[in-house]
């Protein structure tokens, strides 16, 4: 049964109030637990919203635009593939059998695609680590993994450093952002070095030089560099870095 109201008369205020407009909404776990109050309470929330939302569709036409197919691949499978992450567990119960939430996106289907003959590809979607929470990390986040045929790492830093551009000026109407009061030109051309090149040049530590595991060990003291039992040389590297 429907019912088609004429009239309607509220006869109790709401008790949900927001917050009074002169403070706002400032306290950090109702941001993040009532993201509905904090979209009407805080402008640069919502505009924020919506701008992710514009990027995600500039990738998409950025990429479609070079030739790309956007696919989807498994998200439930078999074995946990996703390095060091913890996976999260569900049973499948068509097979009974238990499978794993995809803790990044497949690239082993991804390049059977390429090996199919799909020679451009992408894939834009949720994955999933059963790891820790804080306001910058969620278990559950959008990755996106793309794949062309011949082409090699200087092809790829090509369209990585054209994608960036084509989005700022596409979303923003221009490719300098400030970013931590730091302003930036996507569209001068990115510096491309290496990794042992920017230790050099920013922490001046000439990588070339160290031989042994204990010569990077008492670098990275000398730099305070944290580093843990376990880590090897280039482990040791990857931190400087």
């Amino acid at each position: 049964i429907s019912i088609h109201a004429e009239k309607i008369q509220l006869l109790s205020k709401s008790l949900q109030i927001l917050p009074e407009k002169f403070h706002g909404l400032t306290d950090t776990d109702t941001r993040y637990r009532q993201r509905y109050v904090d979209l009407i309470m805080n402008r640069e929330v919502k505009e924020t919203f919506i701008k992710r939302s514009k990027i995600l569709s500039s990738i998409r036409k950025y990429l479609d635009g070079e030739g790309f197919l956007e696919v989807e691949t498994p998200m439930l499978v078999a074995n946990a593939g996703g390095a060091a992450a913890r996976p999260f567990e569900t049973h499948f119960n068509a097979l009974d059998e238990d499978f794993n939430a995809a803790d990044f996106l497949w690239s082993f289907y991804l390049k059977r695609l390429i090996v199919g003959g799909m020679e451009r590809v992408y894939e834009i979607g949720r994955v999933f680590r059963n790891e820790g929470l804080d306001t910058r990390h969620n278990p559950e986040f959008t990755l996106m993994e793309l794949y062309q045929a011949y082409t090699d790492y200087n092809g790829m830093m090509d369209l990585t450093e054209n994608l960036y551009r084509h989005v700022a000026q596409d979303v923003l109407g221009t490719t300098k952002i400030v970013y931590n009061g730091v302003e930036m030109d996507l569209g001068k051309p990115f510096e491309r070095i290496t990794m042992i090149d920017a230790v050099k040049k920013y922490a001046g530590v000439d990588w070339n030089e160290v031989e042994t595991l204990e010569q990077a060990r008492a670098l990275a003291k000398e730099h305070n560099v944290e580093f843990e039992e376990r880590h090897k040389k280039g482990d040791i590297l990857s931190l400087f870095f």
